[in-house]
């Protein structure tokens, strides 16, 4: 088997291993509602377990990871996250109360910041430039595939459990019925852990490639030409509070103000997730590699520019609609956008970097993004409708202050990455035809 087919089979593998990774980190979101109730919560707790328990280690913790990516096995340091992060949410069905809960939230997102920095370094050393945007959103249609089966399934999985009394397991003690379904979620992914270990990893290419670096160097490089890599950075992490902030708030929402039960949400939004946002991540990776190829310049930049142009009328319109099905009919080119930059994101900075620095670098993009974006994102909206509101009927107005504002501020900043990629020559050819 070739490079190119057999890099096609790693990046389906790592793609599974993602799509584990969101049905974990997802199925949380069908819970709001019956959390709240059993749980005495407000908007603002469950905030917390949606977002910033979750955020905190996943994004911390991709640093130290990142650098290990760039210094030993990669599909070793992907097999042991996968299983962590399995275990934990699987221990998510035990806790007994808000504490535990949050605390177990915590443990998936350890175990998930594994995935990404060491699964881009791999699809980068099988694939060249022209290519590369592709087979990252390919690997990166694992958010959606899991995000669909943690609405479809886990809607299904609830409209099932909730005709049950609680369960008692032997010692834990009682539990409330919902809690099962973090069980029967978590425990498969120790199964995708093995796969991950039978996957070839290829030779390191490019600079750099055949020596680890020292840290200072690393960091060295990304103060002396880091200023593009920066203000992506920063860019995409505004771009993610207006997707979390939406993608955990929405589900609410339709129950909230249109009246939806949790199981008709979690096929609508399964749908939704599994068709719209793979259109937009394989046809912007489709896109930014087609205008890499005939030299435009700075390609995958100027497409996360203008989709994020896009994508902020997008998020405007859904809330003012006047009944659900024009509600969800606005919703599809929310749907389509809001996945526009993922692929082409990890590609850009895999574009900008070193091979030996690639993990770190991307570790860094995840950091930005999910620190800011899982943490003010959807506690944002939670803090709007709980404390300037007042009112959770209000969700609306919150979703779409919090959007609109997040991605006003992530368009000047891939301005000025564009200027500023254009100005020093930035972005450069590091990659291995």
């Amino acid at each position: 088997m070739n490079d190119q087919k057999q890099g096609w089979v790693v990046v389906i593998v790592l793609m599974l291993a993602y799509v584990f990774s969101f049905v974990d980190r997802n199925i949380v979101v069908l819970l709001v509602e019956v959390m709240k109730k059993d749980m005495e919560l407000s908007d603002t707790k469950v905030s917390l377990l949606l977002g910033a328990s979750f955020a905190l280690f996943y994004s911390i913790l991709g640093i130290p990871l990142g650098r290990l990516a760039d210094v030993y096995s990669r599909k070793k340091i992907i097999a042991i996250g996968v299983a962590l992060w399995s275990l934990m949410t699987a221990i998510c069905g035990l806790a007994k109360n808000y504490g535990q809960l949050f605390l177990a939230r915590m443990g998936v997102g350890v175990g998930e910041a594994a995935l990404s920095p060491a699964a881009y370094s791999i699809i980068s050393d099988y694939f060249p430039k022209e290519k590369l945007a592709t087979a990252i959103s390919v690997y990166s249609l694992g958010i959606y595939i899991g995000s669909a089966l943690a609405y479809v399934g886990g809607g299904y999985l609830i409209g099932i459990l909730s005709e049950m009394d609680n369960l008692v397991i032997p010692w834990v003690g009682e539990i409330y019925a919902w809690q099962l379904v973090f069980i029967i979620v978590g425990l498969p992914g120790l199964l995708m852990a093995g796969l991950v270990l039978l996957i070839k990893e290829p030779k390191r290419k490019g600079r750099n490639a055949d020596e680890a670096l020292p840290f200072g160097e690393v960091w060295g490089y990304l103060k002396e030409h880091g200023r593009t890599f920066f203000l992506l950075c920063a860019a995409f992490a505004f771009f993610y509070v207006a997707v979390y902030a939406t993608s955990t708030w929405i589900p609410t929402y339709l129950i909230r103000l249109h009246g939806l039960s949790e199981e008709q949400v979690g096929i609508i939004a399964g749908v939704g997730l599994l068709l719209f946002p793979a259109i937009g991540v394989l046809s912007s990776g489709f896109i930014a590699d087609r205008w890499t190829a005939r030299g435009v310049p700075n390609a995958k930049i100027r497409w996360s520019l203008w989709a994020t142009l896009f994508f902020i009328p997008a998020t405007a319109i859904y809330p003012f609609m006047p009944t659900t099905n024009s509600t969800l009919i606005a919703l599809i080119p929310y749907g389509i956008l809001v996945s526009a930059t993922v692929g082409v994101a990890a590609a850009a900075i895999q574009e900008i970097m070193p091979n030996r620095m690639r993990g770190i670098a991307s570790a860094l993009l995840i950091l930005a993004q999910n620190l800011l974006g899982l943490t003010l994102g959807p506690t944002g909206v939670a803090l709007l409708t709980d404390y300037i509101f007042k009112d959770e009927m209000a969700l609306g107005w919150s979703l779409v202050i919090m959007s609109v504002t997040a991605l006003s501020i992530a368009t000047v900043l891939f301005y000025f990455a564009l200027r500023s990629a254009t100005r020093t020559e930035a972005i450069e050819n590091i990659l291995d035809s």
